[in-house]
């Protein structure tokens, strides 16, 4: 806004910094006045300051160019310069000073917006930074490749521990079987035991009574 008030009013760029520095405050003109000369009368050097000093970074500038809405009363020439000054903030920010670089950070921006909360926050760090497609494409396809083996092994993993849950129940439940079973064969083989010797019994019986006499 200031650059674009300087040279409507037609006031020479190298005598900015004097007619800024009575627009900030206070504390912020003393960080500029503290300077070398040679940067303190350097309006390009007193900008940089400035946007460090307010934190104002390439992502900053891309998200105002977005998020920037027109004013209420204010004229849309005066909204679509502010648009143009915030972008051209953002692409100077990172330097993209040719058509190939200006591409590669629009294609890079659209593809950033199709991507979930959980990859924007597995890179974090450098998020900002990457302002290359290419660079972008292949740190995401690595992320799901990785993240697809993953699962894979994880799959695996649970499967394998049921199965050995299933083999031990149906262990448990063999051997309750064979208990069972065991069970009934014993008391099979007491009976019958038990009916041979009634049986023997009662024949010997009559032949112990005929010997008697």
């Amino acid at each position: 806004m200031f650059e674009r008030l300087a040279k409507q009013a037609e006031i020479l760029e190298n005598t900015w910094v004097t007619h800024l520095l009575g627009l900030l405050p206070y504390d912020v003109a003393q960080l500029i006045a503290r300077e070398p000369d040679e940067i303190a009368n350097d309006y390009g050097e007193v900008k940089k300051i400035l946007l460090k000093r307010y934190k104002l970074t390439p992502e900053k500038f891309r998200q105002k160019f977005f998020m920037h809405n027109k004013n209420l009363g204010s004229t849309w020439k005066n909204f679509a310069y502010e648009l143009g000054s915030l972008f051209n903030e953002w692409v100077n920010a990172v330097k993209a000073d040719s058509f190939e670089k200006l591409s590669n950070l629009i294609i890079t921006d659209q593809i950033k917006r199709k991507v979930c909360q959980e990859l924007k926050d597995h890179f974090i760090d450098e998020w900002s930074k990457l302002n290359s497609p290419d660079d972008l494409v292949e740190k995401l396809d690595d992320y799901d490749t990785l993240r697809s083996t993953f699962r894979s092994k994880q799959q695996r993993k649970e499967w394998h521990y049921d199965k050995q849950n299933s083999l031990k129940d149906d262990s448990a439940f063999t051997t309750n079987e064979k208990k069972r079973l065991y069970g009934i064969a014993h008391n099979e083989r007491v009976n019958q035991n038990a009916t041979t010797v009634l049986i023997s019994d009662t024949l010997q019986g009559p032949v112990r009574c005929q010997n008697q006499f």
